[in-house]
């Protein structure tokens, strides 16, 4: 499979003459950064216009394997594999490795404020890469299987998905970010670096007793992340110099539960 967007709706600064410039990050590095000319264009004279901009763009590559064994002799088997690729800038690139969606508009629900990437010209810097739902690698499997002579129906439900990329960001200074100290700008392209990859095993038992014609009864325990994966579903900062708390894993995923059901039904 393959897909490809371009034109994407984004903010762009119409009114604001930026200088190239440069900064010194705390490791002794120099970036190139873009400050506003507050001398031509003071802070509160710059204008944004929500258009489609030229360089917003989406490209999906994705190949996907399937093989599913029908139920007969007691029990049925499904897998898949998926290898893909999701690679562009959308307003979603300004994101860092939260549990935030990949959104192809500025203004995604429930966030009333909306998003402002791209009003910023340093927000684009480094910011073409990997989008927030790149998975390159997706592995399912799931089955179920009557347990002879006992009534048992036993299920479990595997799935492997690669973590999110994300890239380290700096904070620094500039003459344009008037109340806020800094800007965050990326210094690697989004997928340099990725969380934890996450692995999700659900089970579960049942067992069905007939009500002698008045309906059945079905008894389920299902056990949830049984593997009990700890993996983290974002990070605390992706601001380099935060050293405490850069990269440290945060939104982890649900521990290992069981939960015990019981189904009637009634009538034939």
């Amino acid at each position: 499979m393959r897909k490809n967007g371009n034109d994407f709706i984004g903010w762009t600064d119409v009114a604001g003459q930026y200088r190239a410039d440069t900064r010194l990050l705390p490791d002794g590095r120099i970036i190139p950064v873009l400050a506003l000319d507050t001398a031509v264009t003071p802070i509160d004279a710059r204008r944004f216009r929500l258009t489609n901009q030229d360089n917003y763009s989406l490209t999906y590559n994705g190949l996907v394997v399937v093989a599913e064994k029908r139920a007969s002799h007691g029990w049925q088997a499904f897998g898949s594999y998926t290898f893909s690729r999701t690679y562009g800038l959308q307003p979603a690139s300004g994101t860092n490795a939260a549990a935030s969606a990949q959104v192809s508009t500025v203004a995604p629900p429930p966030v009333p404020q909306g998003v402002v990437f791209g009003r910023d010209p340093n927000d684009l810097i480094n910011a073409r890469g990997r989008l927030p739902n790149d998975r390159p690698h997706v592995f399912r499997a799931m089955g179920s299987l009557d347990v002879p002579r006992t009534g048992l129906v036993v299920a479990a439900n595997f799935q492997f998905f690669s973590g999110k990329p994300w890239a380290a960001s700096a904070l620094v200074p500039l003459p344009q970010t008037g109340n806020q100290p800094t800007q965050r700008i990326l210094l690697e392209p989004p997928g340099t670096r990725r969380l934890s990859s996450q692995s999700l095993l659900d089970m579960r038992v049942s067992r069905s007793f007939d009500l002698r014609g008045m309906g059945h009864v079905e008894f389920l325990l299902d056990v949830l992340n049984a593997l009990n994966d700890t993996a983290g579903d974002g990070i605390v900062t992706d601001n380099l110099f935060s050293p405490t708390t850069f990269g440290q894993p945060t939104v982890f995923m649900d521990p290992r539960r069981a939960m015990l059901s019981v189904r009637l039904d009634l009538g034939r």
